[in-house]
């Protein structure tokens, strides 16, 4: 490896490590200037690894104490003596001297960028900043790291001074380019906000990031302890790390907060701990708080260093539980619920209006990803923790044996799912015909059956390429697979929630009519959306029934008419029935719909019934468009369902193609390259 290679690897492992110590006073800086957000945390991540980059190129690696002033370099004080270095002529371009000179003013391009982006100087004082830690590189190595050897190893070269002030003023012309990586956020600090997940998350991040740090400090303070009054076997010494961590879990997570309102974290990112009607939290909420929170997961690895079986994977179980009730359902999260307390922002003054907020916005496809990734874990960590537990009482027969079984029902499962797929796919042609929409789950029975014909062919014949190709194949399917699932479980699960009371309309979605007669997919739909209206009527609401449909130019009506008929003709209330009959997609569905119950003096919040398949995909593209809505979806024939949420899966990802697309080729990628590496040996 050349030492350019092993000052890059050093830098960026140096910079990793570095990380979580400079993660508590970024929070605190970004919180404190207004300007948050992922893609600025990003950013400053990857200016902490350019940060080392600097040290490691520029001072690393050191010299042999007895070697460094048998030649020690005199300083080059002649500006721009590097011209006459250069080889003028055809080999210019690979004349190792100007080399030499464009690699020192792209080491310090990024550094302009950093002054100029994230610090916010000027730009003048940007490419002075540059100009200044150029001059202390360059004394540091004339200086022998400031007497730590007796001369100096390195060349003090006052055109590296200016090749590297040169690279900090482009990186200042360049630093616009910064502005446009997503996700950042710029706003007065003193501007109260809604409390986001991420920001709730950022803060219940510190708080444990606080609690390893201060417990780990206690615990080598202990240690130290120890071997000054040389007695490091005592047995003692094995509970200094469970018990710091519970100390540390009751000052910072209880006593903390007792007193000053709020844990470090909280402060930091302008939260506060409050019960519903705004007073402060009694000692047994915070107590409450604390345990069900970030504390419960130290508590839960100090107990497994005190010897409970399975600890550890409990903990981990407990601390992506918690993200996920932050992240999908609520920001008071686990310790909020078991406490009793939500939080707001600390700069409102009015905080009422925040107090009972409608939680998470579900209607994200990255919501079902995080989901399933999430109970996926959890399911894993509890397995883990119960066989943790089983081995200490039951022989490792019985453990495997409890696998076994467990595989076996695996792979039942997935040949019954393959057998149901291929007969509803025969079921849908042979009933509704065919079609590209209909084809689908054959479509993808086949495909996986051909992947499996593949990798049994790469593995008898052991033809690289075809392995490569089977491997990568498994990649992406695997990939799609994945989202699939957490598109068709996230979205089953949502579509099934019971709409909160107070809505202003309830609107049913249409599809193909056949002359007056409405067939039993739409009937469920209409049906559905009469159950949830007369539910609401019930409460003494008066929310409208929009039922919206255009005219298709195979129908003799528009489809809102027809349903209108229908639902007044099953007993709903013609003073609050409407019909929609422009709308000829799931867009103007909702865009129209919305538009009609703002006209007629109602409010927006809606409710959307739909059938299953589609529930998911309608409450993506509602919150796309703006339209506050929970879609509830009808039950489907199962015949049907296979195909038609396939389809609604594919239109989906359709709704992002560039991503998508990058996402999957990024999968091929690294699974194809993953197969070339194994190949190989």
């Amino acid at each position: 490896m050349s030492s350019f290679d092993t000052s890059t690897a050093l830098a960026v492992a140096l910079g990793i490590l570095l990380l979580p110590l400079v993660f508590i006073p970024y929070v605190a800086w970004s919180f404190r200037r207004g300007t948050v957000g992922p893609g600025h945390a990003l950013l400053s991540a990857a200016a902490v690894v350019y940060g080392m980059a600097l040290w490691t190129y520029t001072i690393l690696p050191l010299p042999r104490q007895d070697l460094v002033c048998t030649d020690a370099p005199s300083p080059q004080l002649v500006p721009l003596a590097f011209l006459g270095d250069i080889t003028w002529g055809p080999g210019l371009l690979g004349d190792p001297a100007l080399h030499q000179v464009l690699l020192n003013i792209a080491l310090f391009v990024p550094l302009g960028v950093v002054a100029r982006h994230l610090f916010g100087l000027s730009p003048r004082w940007s490419i002075g900043f540059g100009a200044a830690v150029s001059l202390l590189v360059e004394l540091t190595q004339l200086t022998g790291i400031w007497g730590l050897y007796a001369c100096a190893y390195r060349l003090f070269d006052t055109d590296d001074l200016l090749a590297n002030t040169a690279g900090a003023a482009l990186g200042v012309l360049l630093a616009p380019l910064a502005r446009r990586v997503p996700g950042q956020h710029s706003r007065p600090a003193d501007e109260p906000t809604p409390v986001r997940p991420l920001r709730r998350l950022t803060g219940a991040a510190v708080d444990l990031l606080s609690v390893a740090l201060v417990g780990l400090a206690a615990s080598l303070a202990v240690a130290l302890g120890y071997v000054v009054v040389d007695r490091p076997g005592d047995e003692l010494l094995e509970l200094a790390d469970p018990v710091a961590s519970i100390l540390a879990v009751l000052v910072l997570l209880l006593l903390v907060p007792m007193r000053w309102g709020a844990t470090l974290g909280q402060r930091l990112v302008f939260l506060r701990p409050v019960r519903t009607d705004l007073t402060a939290p009694s000692p047994q909420q915070w107590l409450r708080r604390a345990v069900g929170g970030v504390g419960g997961y130290a508590l839960l690895r100090a107990a497994a260093d005190l010897g409970l079986p399975g600890g550890g994977a409990l903990a981990d179980a407990w601390v992506v539980v918690a993200l996920l009730v932050i992240a999908l359902v609520h920001t008071r999260g686990v310790s909020g619920y078991a406490s009793g307390l939500v939080v707001v922002d600390a700069r409102e003054p009015d905080p009422r209006s925040r107090v009972r907020s409608r939680g998470v916005d579900p209607r994200r496809m990255s919501s079902a990803v995080l989901a399933l990734g999430g109970a996926l874990y959890v399911a894993v960590a509890l397995l883990a923790a119960a066989l943790t537990a089983l081995g200490t009482v039951l022989p490792q027969v019985a453990v495997g044996l409890v696998l076994v079984v467990g595989m076996a029902a695996l792979v039942a499962s997935s040949l019954a799912l393959v057998g149901y797929v291929t007969y509803a796919g025969v079921t849908v042609i042979r009933r509704e015909g065919r079609s590209a929409g209909n084809l689908l789950a054959l479509l993808s029975v086949a495909a996986m059956v051909l992947l499996v014909a593949t990798l049994a062919a790469a593995a008898l014949t052991q033809w690289r390429w075809l392995v490569v190709l089977s491997l990568t194949g498994l990649g992406v399917s695997g990939y799609l697979g994945f989202l699939f699932v957490a598109f068709l479980i996230y979205g089953q699960v949502y579509g099934r929630t019971t709409p909160d009371p107070g809505i202003d309309a309830v609107v049913v979605l249409g599809s193909h009519v056949f002359g007056d007669t409405v067939p039993p997919l739409l009937a469920a739909r209409i049906d559905r959306g009469m159950q949830v209206h007369a539910a609401e009527v019930g409460r003494g609401g008066r929310p409208l029934l929009v039922l919206s449909g255009g005219q298709g130019p195979d129908e003799p009506a528009p489809e809102g008419e027809v349903m209108a008929r229908y639902a007044l003709a099953h007993g709903a209330d013609p003073d609050l029935v409407r019909a929609e009959d422009r709308s000829t997609t799931t867009e103007e569905n909702l865009t129209f719909s919305a538009e009609l119950v703002e006209r007629e003096g109602h409010g927006s919040d809606l409710v959307v019934a739909t059938n299953d398949f589609h529930a998911f995909r309608a409450a993506i593209i509602a919150r796309e468009l703006g339209v506050r809505a929970h879609v509830v979806g009808a039950p489907t024939a199962r015949y049907f369902f296979p195909s038609a949420v396939l389809r609604e899966f594919v239109g989906v990802l359709a709704r992002s193609p560039v991503r998508n697309a990058l996402a999957a080729l990024t999968v091929a990628l690294l699974s194809g390259g993953l197969a070339l590496l194994l190949t190989r040996f």
